[in-house]
């Protein structure tokens, strides 16, 4: 059972008068600072010993407040958070829904009301927004009647009498020698640039393992006789998705480590889905159940469905899925669609290809910020006897590492002999001539028979839309063990891109170079992007 700590007297207690800031000499008003904050008459408000609830304290902060039924289902759950009865929550929603006015403002004005004598934290990209936040919570904080100690009033750290109060930073900021029992990070990246950067997601990681996480209260401590309690230390993380490896994606892959969070996450999509489209979550975590049939809008009361339609237009499948519903690879897919993915080609007699090829793609580095090394096993399928070839090409084996150059070359030295073994021998090894390309080549051109360079012609992109009408066509077919390719395909260009780049290369140079009639050469043909 979950401990509440003691909770602050309800707001607009008339012993509270001492606590003024402003100092102000105003007839009539205990605070001193009226014609600032709008103090309102004590006799508003009941004398009564119990606190406000949320809901409540929104009514008296914000009148004017649309209390919209997606509001209410968060309400409740921030609600459990103020009464210790839940520590982790995820939210996910649409852009300018209103997720910030009611969670990193209002709450966290409600939070230190309740809580006088505990911190609040707030982070958000820049430190610049996390103060407008903290400031508008100070407001609604004031604005219900509650006092601020005299000498710390500041926007990025303000304080009660009890000595509790908020702090704001941006993230990546410092939050050195102070700690908090409620933990409010939202809208962690700037914008798609930053979701999308294996880079800033890196320093934001670091950021919440060295700084963020450990400046949090303890979620137990000691009752005495040997004894533990449930102590309140709550976090909240709200954001739009943009990348399948934000926040958000990090924080759900946590929990299939040692030390899950038991996260409780609701998601927001704009239109709702039916439920067995929605996403898969770690055992640990728990979802709150959507309210609605698929094909209702969110918040109807301020886009509806019209408008979700039109912004689905403008926006596109790929951002529409990101971020108007929280899918960031979408659940069709991208360049590459889930439908198109095949089995392999039925055959009568034993499989031939002509030719087999390793595609590579490889890095520069082995460090863990690094890229993934991706190789890809695929080939044209040989007709049966007395049929007529077909463009058919088999992806049999697709596998990501993080490699070096030495372990590339061990890796590449071991797969050919394990290939070999099992008499998948390829007839062509292409290695795409950047990053470490040039060097893998040389130092293995004596030992794996067919070592091609390859040019990196077009960008990733435009190879892979030079390969997707080969697979919408059902001319590429997938066995079991190229299941990471799979996955990965309908995520592009989003996520990891490894085991993409290298099917492209070698699909394409299938294409080019045997079903065009080019015939085997010393070296291979321009790829052509013009599809």
């Amino acid at each position: 059972m979950l401990t509440t700590l003691p909770t602050a007297p309800v707001a607009l207690r008339p012993q509270l008068q001492p606590a003024g800031v402003l100092g102000s000499p105003v007839h009539g008003d205990p605070w001193r600072d009226a014609g600032v904050l709008g103090w309102r008459d004590p006799a508003l408000s009941a004398a009564s010993s119990r606190p406000l609830t949320l809901r409540e304290f929104i009514a008296e902060a914000m009148p004017q407040y649309g209390f919209h039924r997606w509001a209410l289902v968060l309400i409740a759950l921030l609600q459990q958070i103020a009464d210790g009865e839940l520590s982790r929550l995820i939210v996910t929603c649409p852009p300018r829904l209103g997720k910030s006015q009611l969670i990193s403002k209002l709450f966290l004005a409600y939070f230190v009301y309740r809580h006088p004598h505990l911190f609040a934290a707030v982070a958000s990209y820049s430190g610049e927004l996390a103060y407008a936040h903290s400031r508008e919570a100070r407001h609604f904080y004031r604005a219900t009647g509650n006092p601020l100690s005299k000498d710390s009033t500041a926007v990025g750290n303000w304080l009660t009498p009890q000595r509790g109060g908020c702090i704001a930073a941006g993230v990546d900021g410092p939050f050195n020698g102070k700690g908090y029992s409620l933990g409010i990070i939202d809208d962690p990246y700037k914008g798609p640039r930053d979701a999308c950067s294996p880079t800033v997601r890196s320093r934001i990681v670091e950021w919440l393992k060295s700084v963020w996480f450990i400046r949090a209260e303890p979620a137990w401590i000691d009752a005495g006789a040997g004894a533990l309690q449930r102590n309140l230390s709550a976090q909240v993380i709200v954001l739009t998705r943009w990348d399948e490896e934000d926040m958000v994606g990090w924080l759900l892959k946590q929990e299939l480590e040692e030390a899950p969070q038991h996260w409780h996450v609701l998601d927001l999509p704009a239109i709702a889905e039916h439920p067995e489209d929605r996403p898969v979550y770690p055992p640990t975590v728990t979802v709150e159940p959507d309210w609605r049939l698929p094909g209702e809008p969110l918040c109807p009361e301020r886009f509806p469905l019209q408008e979700l339609q039109k912004i689905r237009a403008r926006t596109g499948n790929f951002w529409w899925s990101a971020l108007y519903q929280q899918r960031p690879a979408p659940s069709t897919g991208g360049i590459f669609q889930r439908s198109w993915h095949r089995a392999p080609f039925q055959r009568k007699h034993k499989r031939r290809y002509q030719p087999l090829i390793l595609s590579c793609d490889l890095t520069f580095k082995d460090e863990d910020d690094s890229c993934y090394c991706g190789f890809v096993l695929l080939g044209l399928l040989a007709p049966d006897p007395g049929q007529r070839q077909k463009l058919e090409i088999e992806v049999l084996w697709a596998v990501r590492k993080r490699l070096g150059l030495p372990g590339t070359i061990h890796f590449l030295l071991s797969a050919s002999a394990a290939l070999q073994q099992q008499g998948l021998r390829p007839d062509a090894v292409l290695v795409e001539d950047a990053a470490n390309g040039p060097a893998v080549v040389q130092m293995l051109k004596r030992k794996i028979r067919g070592l091609l360079p390859i040019p990196a012609r077009g960008s990733k992109e435009q190879r892979a839309h030079a390969v997707a009408p080969l697979l919408e066509a059902g001319q590429v077919a997938f066995h079991p063990r190229a299941e990471p390719l799979v996955e990965e395909l309908p995520r592009f260009p989003r996520g990891t891109k490894d085991l993409t780049d290298a099917f492209c290369h070698g699909a394409l140079w299938l294409e080019e170079r045997y079903w065009k009639g080019l015939g085997v050469q010393q070296a291979p043909v321009p790829m052509l992007l013009s599809r």
